[in-house]
C-alpha cells in the first residue's frame, strides 16, 4: 500500500526563504478551509464551490498577486486568483498571444530604442 495521498493534489503554500510568497499573509482565504478552493469537478457540487472559493476572491485585496504566481508556477488544480484551471489556461494564452503581437513588456528604466 502506498504512502501516498488520494485525491487533488494541493500546493504547499509556505512562504520561502526570501519572503516572496508574502502577499499570503493579506489573503481573503488565509484561515479558510482549503478544500473550498479546490472543488470535485466543474458541474454540480463542484460547480456551486467553485462559485463560493471564486466570491472570497473577488473580495480578496491580493486577488492579482495570486493570479499571477498560479499563472507563472503553473498551478493545475484549484482556485487562484479568482480563476479555475481553465481560465489560467486561458489567461496564459492571452498573455502568450499578447506577447507575440505586442513583443515583450519593456522593463521599467529603460528605453526603447
Amino acid at each position: 500500500m502506498s504512502d501516498t495521498p488520494f485525491g487533488t493534489p494541493r500546493p504547499r503554500l509556505q512562504p520561502p526563504a526570501g519572503g516572496a510568497l508574502t502577499w499570503l499573509e493579506d489573503a481573503g482565504c488565509r484561515g479558510l478551509d482549503t478544500e473550498l478552493f479546490f472543488p470535485a469537478g466543474p458541474k454540480g457540487p463542484g460547480r456551486r464551490q467553485a462559485d463560493e472559493a471564486k466570491a472570497v476572491c473577488r473580495t480578496c485585496p491580493v486577488r492579482r498577486q495570486c493570479g499571477s504566481w498560479a499563472l507563472a508556477t503553473a498551478q493545475e488544480y484549484g482556485i487562484w486568483g479568482g480563476m479555475d484551471e481553465e481560465e489560467r489556461v486561458m489567461a496564459h494564452r492571452r498573455g502568450r498571444l499578447s506577447t507575440r503581437l505586442n513583443g515583450p513588456a519593456q522593463k521599467k528604466g529603460t528605453d526603447a530604442q
